[in-house]
């Protein structure tokens, strides 16, 4: 279909741009490419990736990443009027800071990071992750210092959680189940006085269970968080808000292995569910040939050629495509393979673009790879889109 919307077409504008897939697809490297074609399009951007495998920092050449953006100049002079940083989120940094935003008190503060249980919640129970990814976002989205944010999120089954983070959140500090610990002045009131009554009852039970020193530990801690359950609401309605705005940009990346279809088209299926259908799909790390099928290899040759305006390399440059066309005929099965995945996955996408990115063969650095891959999947396309036979 010759009339859907190219991929700088539906990133370019986006103010977010989510990427999403399971795990093992490349999805860390199409999001920084991603960030890449919107610091090329003149945009201040960031990536923002709360995968725990530090692979966006190999990609974008930097030493390491933190919890605060850090500049990317690898490509400075691809991006002359843009910008393009990179985060890699530290869900116990994100939660300090949230709790130093919203507990001005320092001694009230410095005895809720201290506390065990507060310790155990933001270290390692289970969703924090997430919905420090949503705090996070929410403050790099309120901030303005960015155009352009494109969010790498968690692979496989994590890949959707972030969407119902504050949900998950809010019935975890329920007032149904944190009433029994928060600390409260007399009631006068009959009813009250049972309350309270019923209260003392089920600590004393619980602690007959877990230990004293545990129960009060937990009742410090819903104490001192009361107030702050609504904040916790309030900041993430906001991003929900956000992520289901018209403007935001999902893409889902996929694998072009015919067995992990499947899991792509599961992630498409609860994305609508959840209001925020893709607009677009990646397929990654597919056999093809690089240039265009029409092309010959005199002319792929001229094309290699001209790019680096240098027809004295000419010999060089067509050893290079030769071997390019050797590595494509050796692997001539599995690019019939893929080219049926990627069939496939067109035919459920319907009205929306399927986008495909090449294997790169191994033994080039990140940053030359993920050069390559933006070269497939904008600079290329910009080429055969204008040179293809109609």
């Amino acid at each position: 279909m010759t009339n859907l919307p190219k991929l700088h077409e539906i990133v370019d504008d986006a103010p977010l741009v989510v990427c999403l897939g399971p795990g093992g697809v490349g999805k860390t490297t199409i999001a920084a490419v991603l960030g890449l074609r919107a610091a090329m399009a003149g945009r201040t951007a960031l990536v923002l990736t709360i995968d725990p495998a530090r692979r966006l920092a190999d990609a974008l050449g930097v030493a390491g990443l933190t919890n605060d953006p850090t500049p990317v100049h690898a490509f400075d002079r691809l991006h002359p009027s843009g910008t393009l940083s990179a985060l890699m989120l530290d869900p116990a940094a994100t939660f300090d800071h949230l709790i130093a935003v919203l507990v001005p008190d320092l001694e009230r503060r410095h005895k809720l990071l201290e506390n065990r249980i507060y310790l155990q919640l933001s270290r390692s129970l289970a969703g924090t992750l997430e919905y420090m990814a949503i705090e996070r976002l929410h403050d790099i989205v309120v901030s303005d210092a960015y155009q352009s944010v494109v969010l790498d999120t968690p692979p496989t089954t994590n890949a959707l959680d972030f969407l119902d983070a504050p949900e998950r959140a809010a019935r975890f500090f329920h007032e149904r189940v944190t009433r029994w610990f928060v600390h409260r002045p007399e009631r006068v009131t009959w009813t009250s006085r049972l309350f309270d009554r019923a209260g003392s009852t089920v600590l004393s039970l619980l602690g007959r269970v877990v230990g004293e020193e545990f129960v009060a530990d937990m009742t410090a801690f819903f104490t001192a968080f009361g107030d702050l359950f609504g904040a916790f609401r309030i900041r993430g309605e906001r991003v929900s808000a956000l992520l289901r705005d018209r403007r935001t940009a999902f893409v889902v990346v996929a694998s072009p292995d015919p067995f992990r279809l499947p899991e792509a088209i599961e992630i498409d299926r609860r994305l609508v569910e959840a209001g925020c259908a893709p607009r677009a799909f990646v397929v990654n790390q597919v056999e093809e040939a690089f240039a265009p099928e029409w092309l010959d290899l005199e002319a792929s040759t001229d094309a290699a050629a001209s790019v680096i305006e240098s027809q004295a390399e000419r010999e060089r440059v067509r050893a290079f495509v030769e071997r390019l066309e050797a590595h494509r005929r050796a692997h001539h099965e599995a690019a019939r393979v893929h080219a049926e995945t990627v069939a496939k996955l067109r035919a459920h996408a319907g009205r929306r673009p399927v986008f495909t990115a090449p294997r790169i063969p191994p033994g080039g650095g990140a940053r030359e790879s993920l050069l390559a891959i933006y070269q497939a999947l904008f600079a290329r396309a910009a080429s055969t889109d204008e040179s293809a036979p109609r």
